[in-house]
């Protein structure tokens, strides 16, 4: 029996190394088929978990931009409203307004009442008229009549209620502006009357003797007599109802643009500064992971049988080059480089803010208050401030874009630390070097000075100006939501653009820089993180990783 066993092994041998050499080259390419393909799904969980990770910190950081963002514009909006205070200006008015009535009230009473009315004589046929024209001075003050030597204050008619109750309502209904009294324009085109002695009318609000032709000028107040009797006197004011006007006309637009840049401006400075704190953060996270892993991979081959007999000490064929560390981003470093917010919020809107104001006197210098303006008008004469302000002529005559890196961030160590130390940092930690710091800021300028916050910043500042218009074209010119407005008087098929005196567009964007800062939710600072062109810099940026990351 024995016999016959060996003799059968004997015969088949060959075949019996065959199938065990089939046998152990099927386990072993097994092995390696589920080693490789546990290999491949571990890669691919890690990326998809280390995707998703990157995605929701991305969207993390986007979140953390505007909650900056909405932290930091009552800071913004205070030294604006405060360093460009329209209302200060519109209340000196309104004083001056008061003052006025209070004088013609007080003079009217204090003046003799005639014994009786003496005739007044007809013009010679020989002598024409006085029209409007003629008594009308070019400053809009008093006109003076003479009939028979008698002198008397003529008043003229409002020309419109565009800014009617502007000071004393600053929210009024813009629908008035749009339509004229007949009584109204038909009283500006009277003549004095001949048959009865001229009455004297004061101004019935602020904003019609501005625009009417008797608006009480101080220092163009024209009297009948030289009576030798004390007579009330008006209190001094250091400049004239015109100057005041003027001065309403050019801060309104300037604050008016000042918020539209420092409100973006603010909002790509923090774009920039939250995105670089979240990708360093961001890439310590994975360096810390692959240290880990590192570490878990060399536990693991430490209790291996070849490590256990052979005794290889695999920590030492690593290299501590093989994984860069970073340091941490601490605390104290990442509000230090927070604070540099202070400069744009106290000192760079100065200097957006004395742009625009020049920029404003050159485009609205002639503009006059008077001027019938439509929407597309409107628009125009802030599309050329806006040029002036964000282009420069060179000695070539041509035009080149400014840079906005001074406005953001302070350009020289002496203002960072004045930035740091007014910013809250106390002064021996505003001194000390810190590198991670350092670093920060400097990524920070390359990407201010980049060719890419030129196009965003470009794309925004159209943006935010297309906010402003989308209100005010309602607020004010009261068009529909396709921006066509058609007159029912005018031709079939022809559309009129609606028009207002340029002083009737004031109230509105006085009131628009308040409901900018202080708007919750903001649909300015929304509609600037809601681009594509902003999401696109904030990926650059966070992205943007150096070689020894890759």
């Amino acid at each position: 029996m024995l016999n016959t066993v060996t003799n059968f092994v004997r015969e088949r041998r060959h075949s019996a190394l065959r199938i065990a050499a089939y046998a152990g080259a099927a386990y072993v390419t097994w092995g390696q088929i589920t080693t490789k393909t546990k290999q491949v799904r571990d890669v691919e969980i890690i990326h998809n978990f280390a995707e998703d990770s990157l995605r929701r910190r991305f969207r993390q950081s986007q979140q953390d931009v505007c909650f900056t963002v909405m932290a930091l514009l009552p800071n913004l909006g205070r030294s604006v409203l405060e360093g460009m205070n329209v209302e200060a200006v519109t209340t000196e008015l309104q004083e001056m307004t008061k003052a006025a009535k209070a004088f013609a009230s007080a003079e009217s009473q204090d003046a003799p009442a005639p014994l009786a009315p003496s005739p007044v004589p007809s013009l010679p046929p020989s002598l024409p008229h006085s029209s409007d024209s003629d008594v009308r001075s070019d400053n809009d003050s008093v006109s003076v009549v003479s009939h028979s030597g008698q002198e008397e204050v003529a008043s003229a008619s409002d020309l419109g209620a565009s800014t009617t109750s502007w000071v004393e309502n600053m929210s009024s209904d813009q629908g008035s502006h749009h339509s004229h009294s007949p009584q109204m324009s038909s009283a500006s085109s009277q003549e004095p009357s001949h048959d009865s002695p001229p009455e004297f009318h004061a101004p019935t609000d602020l904003s019609d003797s501005f625009i009417s032709s008797s608006s009480m000028s101080y220092g163009d107040i024209a009297t009948g007599s030289q009576a030798e009797s004390s007579k009330p006197t008006i209190p001094a004011f250091t400049r004239s109802k015109a100057e005041l006007w003027k001065e309403v006309k050019m801060l309104t637009f300037t604050r008016t643009l000042t918020t539209v840049y420092s409100m973006t401006l603010l909002s790509m400075l923090i774009h920039i500064q939250v995105n670089l704190l979240g990708r360093m953060k961001y890439v310590q996270s994975v360096v810390q992971l692959v240290q880990q892993e590192r570490n878990r991979e060399l536990k693991k081959d430490s209790f291996s049988i070849a490590n256990l007999i052979l005794g290889v000490d695999l920590e030492a064929s690593y290299s501590p080059e093989d994984i860069y560390t970073i340091p941490p981003v601490e605390e104290e470093t990442e509000r230090k480089y927070l604070t540099l917010s202070w400069w744009l919020l106290h000192v760079g809107w100065k200097d957006v803010g004395e742009r625009v104001r020049r920029a404003v006197e050159e485009v609205f210098e002639e503009v006059s208050l008077k001027t019938k303006t439509s929407a597309s008008d409107l628009r125009r004469l802030l599309y050329d401030v806006r040029r002036r302000v964000e282009y420069e002529i060179t000695f070539e005559g041509n035009e080149r874009r400014i840079s906005f890196a001074s406005t953001l961030l302070p350009p020289t160590p002496e203002t960072l630390r004045h930035t740091l130390v007014q910013g809250g940092v106390p002064l021996r930690e505003a001194l000390t070097p810190d590198a991670t710091f350092e670093t920060l800021v400097s990524e920070t300028r390359d990407h201010i000075k980049s060719g890419s916050l030129d196009r965003v910043l470009e794309v925004c500042l159209d943006k935010a100006t297309e906010v402003l218009f989308h209100r005010a074209e309602k607020a004010i010119f009261n068009t529909s939501s396709s921006g066509e407005w058609e007159d029912p008087n005018t031709a079939v098929g022809q559309v009129q653009e609606p028009r207002v005196r340029l002083a009737g567009t004031l109230p509105y964007l006085a009131q628009w820089c308040h409901s900018a800062f202080e708007g919750l939710p903001n649909e300015l600072i929304d509609a600037l993180g809601a681009l594509d062109e902003v999401r696109a810099l904030s990926a650059i940026v966070y992205t943007n990783y150096d070689d020894r990351f890759q």
